[in-house]
Parts: structure tokens; C-alpha cells; sequence
């Protein structure tokens, strides 16, 4: 599906209702990455009900053992559309017998895309449709078009941070309780493919509301707001994009016991209550 205003235009896909494009119609310039599969062959996948990756790809529950494939299933599936106005698209997810094997709750999430002039607005609802608490993480994972190999790309906070980036095994993918102190210039940080060595920068609880993706050679940027999110996740890998990453939760722990109930970040969700989140994209050409 692809709406569009006078400024820009997007595309979304069933599988994942997954985000594919983002135009700007001023310069016809594509600003989302596209899934080269010799690098990375997603675009800006949905991450529910678990963020990074389960110890052993697995968890407990209620005395139960559940298999988890790293960033959880939503990315795979095939959502329903819902619904689509000239500058909305709605989609859902809704459990099933192909859910409840890993993952045991009765859930429902709607994705919503809006386009604002030269935004767009992306918003997460997750029902829980059964009298009983329900365990949950989600994030977005949109990857952007960006000349790091260049050396001119940047990212640029919107306020002064420490940046003490949480430490993840780019072999097993789980995080360790160590820190690392990522060099920075006051609020921005110079993008090079050594910051990633390992894996994700994963910040926790920054103080600024947005980040934006600069590049000393052009006018173009995007600025992500994500107000709201205890967790942003930056990552590439030698390939010219940049992922900007909000995040309701996070990988596990090296000494994790397993428990979902238990697991850093984890959000509980009441029955019958619902749960929204939002963030936004914006392009500047």
C-alpha cells in the first residue's frame, strides 16, 4: 500500500506491516533503506513481543518453556489491513494458534502510519484481550540511507547526553551488566563502522526527545522524535545505512533467569488495557 501528500510518500507491506519507503517528492531523493540482501534485507521491521535476543532463544512462563526467535515474530507475519484514508494506513496483528506456541496471551496490535506535511507518524497499540496480565516488549527498527563509509554522517541529539552505551555480545546477542563511554562531541556523535564492532550502541533513558541524521556535505537530514522510549538502539553493519531504534524494552542479560515476568525491560500490561506508543520521522531536504 503507498499514500502520499504534497511533500512525501511512503509504502508499507503486508509482511511485517513493514515501512518500505519513505520519498520525498521534493527531490524524489528514497530515505529508507532497501533491504540489499547482501547486507541487510529488512527495512524498518516491528519488534514485538520481545526485543533482542532470548538466552538460548528461549524463555519460561507459568512454568513453561517458550521458543523465541531474536526481535520476536510480528516481523515475519502477514498483518490485516485495516483500514486507509488519504494520509493514514492501519494494520493489525491479532493472535493465533500459530502465536499462542510462542507466545501465550491473546494480544491484538494495530500499527498505524500518518504523514503530517514532510512526517510521518507511526503509532503501536497493543490490546490484551484476556482478564489476566500479559508480558510484552516493542520497538521500531527503521534503517535510513546514510554515507557512514564517507565519513561525513553524524548523528546529532537534541541535547547534551553521557552516552554510556550498554555492551552486547555480537556473538550470542545477549547484553552485559558492563558499560561503554561512546566518544562524542557534546551532542553529536560521528558515525564510523568501528563504533558497531561488537554490536548495537543501546542508550538508556536519554534526555533527549530527538535524534537527527546529518551529513557535513548535503542539507538533507531525517530527524527522529521518540519521546517516551527508555531505550534507543543505534546499529549498522558495513553498509550504507544507519539504524535509529526506540525501543519498550531490550535483550536479555547474561545472568537472566529466564522468566519472562522477570525479563529486563519487560512491560506488564493489565487484562482487558491497552498500551500506545508513538514516534516520528521526519524528512528535511
Amino acid at each position: 500500500m503507498q499514500i502520499s501528500n504534497d511533500k512525501i510518500s511512503i509504502s508499507v507491506r503486508d509482511k511485517g506491516a513493514e515501512l518500505t519507503s519513505i520519498k520525498s517528492l521534493e527531490n524524489n531523493k528514497e530515505f529508507l533503506w532497501q533491504a540489499d540482501p547482501n547486507f541487510w534485507g529488512k527495512h524498518a521491521p516491528i519488534l514485538f513481543p520481545v526485543i533482542g535476543t532470548m538466552k538460548d532463544g528461549e524463555y519460561e512462563y507459568n512454568g513453561k518453556t517458550y521458543q523465541m526467535t531474536k526481535h520476536g515474530f510480528a516481523r515475519d507475519l502477514d498483518f490485516e489491513f485495516v483500514s486507509e484514508t488519504k494520509d493514514t494506513l492501519k494494520y493489525v496483528l491479532k493472535a493465533n494458534d500459530y502465536t499462542l506456541k510462542m507466545y501465550p496471551f491473546e494480544f491484538e496490535l494495530y500499527v498505524m502510519y500518518k504523514l503530517e506535511s514532510n512526517k510521518i507518524i507511526l503509532t503501536y497499540e497493543v490490546f490484551n484481550m484476556k482478564d489476566e496480565d500479559m508480558y510484552f516488549s516493542i520497538g521500531g527498527h527503521p534503517a535510513f540511507n546514510c554515507d557512514i563509509e564517507g565519513g561525513n554522517a553524524y548523528l546529532e541529539f537534541e541535547k547534551e547526553e553521557n552516552f554510556i552505551s550498554r555492551i552486547v555480545d555480537g556473538k550470542n546477542g545477549l547484553v552485559s551488566p558492563n558499560t561503554i563511554k561512546v566518544k562524542n562531541n557534546k551532542n553529536q556523535i560521528h558515525l564510523s563502522y568501528d563504533l558497531f564492532n561488537n554490536d548495537a550502541l543501546i542508550f538508556e533513558n536519554l534526555n533527549s526527545n530527538s535524534i537527527v541524521i546529518r551529513n557535513t556535505k548535503t542539507n538533507d537530514s531525517v530527524k527522529m522524535t521518540h519521546t517516551g522510549f527508555p531505550y534507543m538502539g543505534i546499529w549498522t553493519k558495513p553498509a550504507p545505512f544507519i539504524c535509529l531504534e526506540p525501543w519498550y524494552g531490550i535483550a536479555d542479560y547474561y545472568n537472566t533467569n529466564k522468566k519472562l515476568e522477570d525479563k529486563i525491560g519487560i512491560r506488564k500490561l493489565k487484562g482487558n488495557e491497552s498500551f500506545a506508543c508513538s514516534y516520528s520521522i521526519e524528512l528535511n531536504c
